[in-house]
C-alpha cells in the first residue's frame, strides 16, 4: 500500500494556519503500516501502488486505484514470502521499539494501535523528514521483531499510508478512531506508557 503525503507545510506556515487551535502541536501525521503481503496492488479496498506490467499496463502513482482481481492475483504470485501477521510476541517487540524511538525523537505519539495485520501511529509535529521518520520506524520495529522473536521474514509492506492533519475535528476523530482499535481488542485506549495523549 503506497500513499503520497497529502500535504506539506513549513512549521511557521502551519503555526499560522492553526492559530487558536491548542489541541495540537503544529502538524500531526497519521501513519499506517500494514504487514507484508496484506495490502497488495489490486486489493478490493483500493490501492496506491505504482506498478507496471506488460500485459495490463501502467498504474499511475499518487492516485487511488480500484480493486482489480487480476492485478492482485499477479501480485500474490510474485510474492517471495507468505503474508505476515504479527503474533503477541511480535507485537510486543514492535511496541518496545516504538517506545525507544519516541525517547530518541523530537516528536511524540498521541495515539497508537498495534494489531496482527497493521499498526496506526498518530505523531505530533517534527522538523525531521516525515518519510524518513516513517522508514526509520519501520526499520527499527522490524529489527526488534527479528532480534526478539524467531520470525525471520519481512515484517512490513513496502509502502505506507501517511496523512497530515490540520484541524482539531480531524485530530480528535483520528485519535478516537485509533483508540477504538485498542478498545475493540480488549485493551485500554492508550495501552503503552510512551503514548502522550494531546
Amino acid at each position: 500500500m503506497v500513499c503520497p503525503v497529502l500535504a506539506t507545510k513549513t512549521g511557521d506556515t502551519i503555526a499560522g494556519f492553526m492559530n487558536g487551535i491548542s489541541i495540537m502541536a503544529s502538524t500531526i501525521g497519521h501513519l499506517v503500516k500494514s504487514g507484508f503481503g496484506l495490502w497488495l496492488p489490486g486489493d478490493s479496498r483500493g490501492h496506491w501502488s505504482t506498478a507496471w506490467d506488460e500485459e495490463i499496463g501502467y498504474i499511475e502513482p499518487h492516485k487511488l486505484h480500484e480493486g482489480d482481481p487480476v492485478r492482485k492475483r499477479m501480485a500474490m504470485e510474485r510474492m517471495k514470502h507468505p503474508p505476515t501477521r504479527l503474533d503477541a510476541a511480535m507485537m510486543d517487540a514492535v511496541a518496545g521499539a516504538i517506545g525507544l524511538c519516541v525517547g530518541e525523537s523530537d516528536w511524540a505519539i498521541a495515539a497508537a494501535a498495534i494489531e496482527p495485520t497493521h499498526m496506526h501511529l498518530l505523531l505530533t509535529y517534527t522538523t525531521r523528514d516525515v518519510d524518513k521518520t516513517a522508514k526509520w520506524l519501520a526499520q527499527r520495529t522490524a529489527k526488534a521483531v527479528h532480534q526478539e522473536t524467531p520470525f525471520t521474514g519481512p515484517v512490513w509492506c513496502e509502502g505506507k499510508w501517511l496523512g497530515f492533519i490540520f484541524d482539531a475535528e480531524h485530530w480528535t476523530s483520528t485519535r478516537m478512531y485509533i483508540e477504538r482499535h485498542n478498545i475493540r481488542c480488549g485493551l485500554p485506549p492508550q495501552p503503552w506508557p510512551w503514548i502522550t495523549p494531546q
